[in-house]
C-alpha cells in the first residue's frame, strides 16, 4: 500500500520510516500542509494522513475521491480542520489520535501552571536587570490551597485533574458526557458555578460550534476575581481581545496560552517579534502571561504515537475496516 504523510515534520521521520520497515508499506512524506495546491500529489496513493492547524479546504475532498482514496487520517486530536458533513457526503471517512499521550498535554499544563504560580517570567525578568530580591514577585500560592475548574474532562482533562488531585487541589470539572469513574478525583458543576469558584481555568475542550469564542466578555465577567486562565486546548475558544482587557482590569491575575486563534500567521516560523499581531505582541509584553509555540504535545512518547496510530488506521479505513478513532460528527 502506498501512503503520503502531509505535513510531515523531522521530528516524525524516523517513526515514519521504522513503521514503513515493519509493515511493508510505502510511505512517502511532504512537509507542507494538505491544501488545493499540493492535494494532486495525492494522485496515485492509496491513503493520506496530515497534522495541521490551517483548514483543509473543501475542494480538497472531492478530489481525494477522483484519486481513489477513501480517507483522510490526521495526527492529532483536534478535527475542527475537517469540514465532516462535506467529507462525508463526499464519500470519504476520517480519523483523528484521540489519544496518542493525553499525559503529555496535561504535564505540560501543570509545568506552566506552576511557572504562572510561582511568577517565574516576572524573576526571570528581574534577574536579567540586576534585580534578584525575593520582592519582584509576590509570594506564590500553592497548588493543594487552590480550586481548579476543568472544562472539558475527557482524556487530557481528567489526566490533569488526577495530577492535580494528587497535588491536593480541588477540581470541578464541567462537561456534557459524565464519567462516573472521575468522581474519584473530580466534583462535575455547571459553568456559571465552576467560575464563581475556581483560582484557575483550564480548557481541554474541543473547537465546535458550542464552544468557539466561550471565553469572551461575559465569560471573564463570571469569573472569580484573580484567577488563572490556561488554554492547551484550542485558540479559538478565547476570544484575544476579552482576554487581553481581563488582565488589564485585574479580573485575571495571568494567563498561560499554548495557542492562539492567530496562530497560522507566525507558528512555527522564525517570526520578528515586532511583526507578530499586535494582540499578541501584546501578550507577550505582559508579566503574567506565558506563550508557547502550540508544543504541549511535543514529546518522543506523544509523536511514536501519532505517527503510529494514524498510519495503521489510515491502511485501515482504506480497506474499509472499521476503527476505534474514526470520526463521525
Amino acid at each position: 500500500m502506498k501512503i503520503l504523510v502531509y505535513a510531515a515534520f523531522g521530528e516524525e521521520m524516523k517513526y515514519i520510516k521504522k513503521f514503513a520497515a515493519e509493515t511493508g508499506h510505502q510511505v512517502d512524506t511532504i512537509p507542507d500542509a494538505l491544501t488545493e495546491k499540493n492535494v494532486d500529489a495525492a494522485k496515485g496513493y492509496d491513503a493520506i494522513s496530515t497534522q495541521q492547524t490551517s483548514a483543509v479546504p473543501d475542494a480538497v475532498y472531492a478530489k481525494l475521491v477522483s484519486f481513489g482514496i477513501k480517507q483522510i487520517t490526521i495526527r492529532q486530536v483536534g478535527y475542527d480542520i475537517l469540514n465532516i458533513p462535506l467529507l462525508r457526503k463526499a464519500g470519504l471517512r476520517a480519523s483523528n489520535v484521540a489519544a496518542y499521550s493525553p499525559r503529555a498535554i496535561a504535564e505540560y499544563t501543570l509545568t506552566q501552571l506552576l511557572n504562572l504560580l510561582r511568577h517565574n517570567k516576572q524573576y526571570y525578568r528581574a534577574i536579567e536587570k540586576g534585580n534578584w530580591k525575593w520582592s519582584a514577585a509576590i509570594p506564590a500560592a500553592e497548588v493543594h490551597q487552590l480550586t481548579i475548574a476543568v472544562i472539558g474532562a475527557g482524556r487530557i482533562g481528567s489526566a490533569f485533574a488526577e495530577m492535580l488531585h494528587a497535588l491536593g487541589a480541588r477540581i470541578l470539572a464541567v462537561d456534557p458526557v459524565y464519567h462516573a469513574q472521575n468522581e474519584a478525583f473530580l466534583q462535575y458543576t455547571d459553568l456559571k458555578d465552576a467560575l464563581a469558584q475556581a483560582d484557575v481555568v483550564t480548557f481541554h475542550t474541543p473547537l465546535n460550534d458550542q464552544t468557539i469564542g466561550m471565553a469572551d466578555e461575559r465569560f471573564f465577567a463570571q469569573i472569580k476575581k484573580g484567577a488563572l486562565l490556561l488554554n492547551f486546548a484550542r485558540g479559538a475558544l478565547v476570544k484575544t481581545p476579552a482576554l487581553i482587557q481581563a488582565l488589564e482590569s485585574g479580573r485575571l491575575a495571568g494567563a498561560a496560552l499554548d495557542v492562539l486563534p492567530n496562530e497560522n500567521l507566525f507558528m512555527d516560523k522564525i517570526q520578528n517579534p515586532n511583526d507578530l499581531p499586535d494582540d499578541v505582541q501584546k501578550l507577550l509584553s505582559m508579566d503574567n502571561v506565558l506563550l508557547s509555540p502550540h508544543v504541549a504535545f511535543y514529546t518522543n512518547l506523544a509523536i511514536k504515537n501519532m505517527v503510529y496510530i494514524a498510519l495503521n488506521d489510515a491502511v485501515a479505513l482504506s480497506q474499509g475496516k472499521d476503527i476505534e478513532n474514526e470520526i463521525f460528527h
